[in-house]
């Protein structure tokens, strides 16, 4: 308690708190889930422990306080979108039951420590939009029953850890605009938990490998900007719960399968500015809830499939692409790039 009442000083956070005195002697009762900043305990009559925080995009600046580590109960703690600078000490890894942990969009610097592997109760990390430099550290893949990773726009470089393969629980993977280097992990294709995979905006190279055809779970799969080795589209074909779909700058070659056409849950496609050659799937007039389809700057020729513009389509660009046809007279409702 005298730690938090000293981070509660530090960040000038007890008029926003609306309490006095011991914050534990009313059993936070006066913190509901919804409350921002928020602290939540587990008491009883002699011992009184912090299990939540929350100081969320409330402007707090400065380096994250050293007595934070005191609060050795905390299994959630949020201090996203603020002015936090500095590195994450060493010592979060102290915080041995936290389960959530969001540190996203502050200015955080430094490496990532490696003691964030001892967190092996961890479902959810998020440290997205910082400053950091330096690797993934390998420890993370101690993390076995993490659910959620942000990591997107975060200043991370060089190759995704081998150990990270072990994070077979994940649900959604959130790694663009970072600086990661190497082969496309193949060990992405065995997190058949994913439900949301996002790779865009990084220096890792294809090929997309087949094992991605096994998350058939997906609900979002976005991978972009890749460069090294051409890719086919044959990992895909067993992602019928797409609702987005984004290969946009993949190096990706070939035809297009008729599989894509039975993913009746799409709601966006981009397939631009890749290899592909051959013509526009017949299959593409199934999808009833598409409203964005990008297929331009490829190879595509034949002939336009005629009712490939559906009830719902706000937007189609087929552009720069040796491809001909007459659309239908619906078109016009839609925003066009030929």
């Amino acid at each position: 308690v005298a730690a938090l009442s000293r981070i509660i000083e530090f960040w000038n956070l007890r008029n926003k708190l609306n309490i006095t005195g011991d914050p534990c002697a009313q059993n936070a009762t006066w913190a509901p889930e919804t409350a921002n900043p928020r602290v939540s305990c587990s008491c009883d009559a002699t011992i009184c422990h912090i299990i939540h925080l929350k100081v969320y995009a409330l402007d707090v600046s400065g380096e994250i306080p050293i007595e934070l580590f005191d609060l050795k109960e905390l299994m959630d703690l949020n201090l996203g979108q603020n002015v936090l600078g500095g590195p994450i000490p060493a010592e979060i890894g102290q915080l041995s039951k936290m389960q959530y942990l969001s540190l996203g969009i502050n200015n955080l610097t430094g490496t990532l420590p490696p003691e964030l592997g001892n967190l092996t109760k961890l479902i959810s990390l998020s440290f997205s939009s910082n400053n950091f430099n330096g690797p993934l550290p390998p420890q993370l893949g101690n993390l076995t029953s993490l659910q959620q990773l942000y990591i997107d726009s975060s200043g991370l470089s060089g190759p995704i850890p081998q150990e990270l393969a072990n994070l077979k629980s994940l649900q959604s993977l959130w790694a663009s605009d970072n600086q990661f280097t190497g082969k496309f992990p193949e060990f992405i294709g065995t997190f058949t938990e994913l439900r949301d995979l996002r790779l865009q905006g990084t220096s890792l190279e294809g090929p997309i490998p087949s094992s991605l055809r096994n998350l058939d779970k997906l609900d979002s799969l976005r991978i972009g900007d890749l460069g090294g080795a051409d890719s086919s589209l044959d990992f895909l074909g067993n992602q019928t719960s797409l609702s987005i779909l984004i290969l946009r700058n993949s190096r990706i070659s070939g035809q297009i399968p008729d599989e894509i056409g039975t993913f009746l849950k799409l709601q966006l496609l981009d397939l631009s500015f890749n290899k592909l050659t051959g013509n526009i799937p017949s299959s593409f007039q199934n999808f009833p809830l598409l409203r964005y389809m990008y297929l331009g700057n490829n190879g595509l020729s034949g002939e336009i499939p005629a009712n490939i513009i559906s009830s719902n389509l706000v937007s189609l660009d087929v552009s720069f692409n040796p491809l001909f046809g007459k659309l239908p007279l619906n078109f016009a409702r839609v925003g066009l790039s030929m």
